[in-house]
């Protein structure tokens, strides 16, 4: 941008020493008119002393203006990522998850995993929000960790977070499940007083096989539910649709 602005000046200047040469140059051609060469080299000197003035003013202005545009692409770089990413844990926001969750069902088939922090509100009450807030970063860091190739997580709201993985079968999903609550109960959070916080996760897994979003969602809070009332700290899965199916048919046939 700097070159081009002194490209600029260059061309400016040198349009308006060649304009005044041309005058000049007509001014020669009137009968019995002598040009002195005193003129013309005045003439050039005023034209540039005239020009280049201006020239630095604008090329002045051509800076600021560049240095705004600069700004304003840094504002918006900052206010796009605001809008898509949670600003705590670096990972993405609910909304966005939740698109880029069903743009991905679209495609293939995966299995989404809600995980949610046991007993995060003594967490706060009895360490303060900011150990709270420690403990969402650990495990956001956790996550990212985790993930595979084409996996998907972020930030549900709270202490809740959800996670879309490729997996050959509901058993290699239910194992990565328990891989990340191993790594968070193996995290030790520093509190201000110098203790350590060990956070745990219960999770629910649930298939998307034919399902949509928002029954998916349903099913994976159901066996996250499951694995709150066993006692926390642990993973359960959700019957896959096809055997779901087939049990509630027996149970009516019954």
């Amino acid at each position: 941008m700097k070159s081009q602005g002194l490209r600029n000046v260059a061309a400016g200047t040198g349009l308006s020493v060649a304009a005044t040469s041309l005058l000049l140059q007509v001014v020669a051609l009137v009968p019995g008119f002598a040009m002195p060469v005193q003129l013309v080299v005045l003439g050039v000197m005023v034209a540039l002393a005239v020009s280049a003035p201006v020239c630095i003013v604008l090329l002045r202005q051509q800076a600021r203006i560049s240095a705004l545009h600069d700004e304003l692409a840094q504002a918006f770089r900052r206010l796009e990522r605001t809008a898509r990413v949670d600003g705590m844990t670096g990972l993405t926001n609910r909304d966005v998850f939740i698109e880029m969750t069903r743009d991905a069902m679209a495609d293939r088939d995966g299995w989404l995993i809600v995980a949610d922090v046991d007993h995060f509100k003594q967490i706060n009450d009895g360490f303060g929000h900011g150990v709270g807030d420690r403990v969402l970063v650990a495990i956001g860091d956790a996550i990212q960790s985790n993930l595979r190739a084409g996996d998907l997580c972020g930030r549900l709201g709270g202490e809740e977070f959800g996670l879309f993985l490729q997996a050959r079968n509901g058993r290699e999903a239910h194992a990565a499940a328990e891989r990340l609550r191993r790594t968070v109960a193996d995290l030790a959070v520093s509190t201000f007083a110098g203790g350590k916080v060990v956070p745990t996760l219960s999770l629910g897994v649930s298939a998307t096989h034919g399902l949509s979003l928002p029954e998916v969602m349903r099913r994976a809070d159901e066996a996250l539910y499951d694995a709150k009332r066993q006692g926390r700290n642990c993973t359960v899965s959700a019957p896959e649709p096809a055997i779901e199916n087939h049990l509630r048919l027996v149970s009516i046939q019954g």
